[in-house]
């Protein structure tokens, strides 16, 4: 796997990278997608593999006025 990949596939956002200096130098990996339930919040995938292959996933969703708050968030660390 190379070092680091991220893409936009349909309404998906992926990426995922490999030997982090700052973490375990495990996979990891972030999935993000529009929930299919009503509401139009987005559905969060974080996998970190471990040593011996096994993954560990947790979820997490975000309402449009969080995902509007993260957008800013983002929108302020690009600009510095």
């Amino acid at each position: 796997m190379n070092e680091h990949q991220t893409s936009n596939q349909d309404l998906w956002f992926h990426s995922r990278y490999d030997s982090e200096d700052q973490d375990d130098g495990c996979q990891n990996e972030l999935s993000i997608k529009p929930s299919q339930e009503e509401g139009g919040r987005l559905e969060l995938l974080l996998t970190n593999v471990g040593f011996d292959n096994h993954s560990f996933d947790n979820t997490f969703s975000l309402t449009r006025e969080d995902a509007k708050l993260l957008r800013d968030f983002l929108n302020n660390w690009l600009r510095h």
